[in-house]
């Protein structure tokens, strides 16, 4: 059966206030319209369309560098979300046997949901399935699904709903659909509504009456969570945390304050892993076996080997590769740099575009002074080092492996092998005026 999804994205997404379109807002460090997509490549041979705006096209390369096989289709005029899949159809989606519309800014709906949707879907021999839901609120602004005798028959947006008899059913905005029975059937919704829109869930109501087959599947109201504010991109930035910290708790990931810590999506956390509480995960970041994150400690591109401890008030960032059994205390911000294993830069230090080897050892107040007002310029020091604390390497520098650098020095020349290099003042004494 070949397979064609519709992402509805057009949207203006005026509620958010935003010049960024809605749908590339984050959820984890990580646009929501990707969070859809990737969710989508877990279905094989399928061709994927994006409904986009006018004022969306700026971003298609930016999309096409990522996701190479989908293609896009402009919705002139926000008149709903029928005109929006009409505008999508072409001959590669007419050609499939089946089609799937989802909404760009339902972010946490699952690969699972979807083939249990489409597993049913098939088994049945649908013409249309609906995925529905159950909101935690009474109020709220979804469509309402209508029954019969509990047939399904169709759907009333919530602007168009006058009593308060109807199902606590919702419509989460997907829908699966027979190609060729979505094609015949688009042409007879009217705008006959208070927004004077096409809305693609009028086809519930139309497939009803003509005796087609119709029926929902209900998920998880959590996944199904869409964004029209920043309130609402909020409340599923925290539901997808939650799904992250009980993830990584049902790895062995032990936390000593969960709700405290925020992931990234593309997060990757090992075996017998500490994390203290106001832990920050940017992007790009793997932690490997036995690794203890103290409290407060930022993380963005950066691997840490096994058996390393980091922070508490550590930033590192900007890929940073940190090896086995080294220490990353407090107050220490680290960019660009490569520390090797068994490495101790303990407190109050700033380490820029660095290499540093095992064994060595960076001393309080030391830092890299990496750019010259023109380019950023990079240090290295050897193994089984010693850097005195406040001392003041003046890139580009190379201290040679064994070398002891006493506190207070500022070095600006290459310290060859096994060299003692340190600052000698003398101390002026003087007797206070009487």
């Amino acid at each position: 059966m070949s397979l064609s999804i519709i992402v509805l994205a057009a949207g203006k997404g005026s509620r958010m206030l935003s010049a960024k379109p809605k749908v590339l807002h984050e959820v984890g460090n990580y646009p929501m319209l990707f969070h859809i997509l990737d969710s989508i490549n877990s279905f094989k041979d399928v061709r994927v369309k994006i409904v986009i705006s006018s004022s969306f096209s700026q971003y298609k390369s930016e999309i096409k560098s990522k996701y190479r096989k989908v293609t896009f289709s402009t919705q002139i005029k926000q008149n709903g979300t029928a005109d929006a899949v009409n505008s999508s159809l072409d001959e590669s989606t007419k050609n499939s046997n089946t089609t799937i519309v989802l909404c760009g800014d339902t972010p946490l709906i699952s690969p699972k949901t979807l083939k249990k949707s489409l597993k049913k879907f098939h088994k049945d021999n649908l013409d249309l399935c609906v995925i529905s839901m159950i909101p935690d609120n009474e109020t709220n602004s979804y469509g309402k699904l209508k029954f019969i005798n509990k047939r399904l028959t169709g759907i009333v947006e919530d602007g168009e709903i006058t009593n308060d008899k109807h199902s606590n059913i919702c419509n989460s905005g997907i829908m699966i659909f027979k190609t060729k029975r979505l094609i015949e059937n688009l042409k007879l919704i009217k705008n006959k509504n208070k927004k004077k829109e096409y809305f693609l869930t009028d086809l519930v109501e139309i497939f009803n009456k003509k005796n087609l087959s119709i029926d929902h599947v209900s998920c998880d109201f959590t996944e199904t969570l869409g964004v029209n504010c920043m309130r609402d991109l909020a409340r599923v930035n925290f539901e997808f945390q939650n799904i992250k910290r009980n993830y990584y708790l049902s790895k062995g990931v032990q936390m000593v304050a969960p709700e405290t810590i925020f992931f990234s999506y593309d997060t990757q956390i090992g075996k017998d892993v500490i994390i203290q509480p106001n832990v920050y995960f940017g992007l790009a970041v793997k932690i490997k076996d036995r690794v203890t994150l103290r409290s407060f400690s930022y993380l963005d591109n950066v691997i840490v080997s096994n058996d390393s401890v980091i922070g508490p008030y550590a930033r590192i960032r900007d890929g940073v590769e940190i090896k086995e059994n080294s220490k990353i205390g407090n107050f220490v911000e680290i960019k660009k740099s490569k520390v090797d294993k068994n490495v101790k830069i303990s407190h109050l230090s700033y380490i820029g575009d660095s290499i540093i080897n095992s064994d060595s050892n960076i001393g309080a107040g030391a830092i890299t002074c990496n750019y010259d007002g023109f380019r950023k310029n990079k240090t290295i020091i050897g193994k089984n080092c010693f850097i005195g604390s406040n001392t003041s390497l003046v890139a580009p520098l190379n201290i040679k492996k064994g070398s002891i650098v006493g506190a207070g020095t500022v070095i600006n020349k290459d310290v060859p092998i096994e060299t003692i290099v340190y600052r000698k003042s003398e101390l002026i004494k003087k007797n206070k005026k009487k």
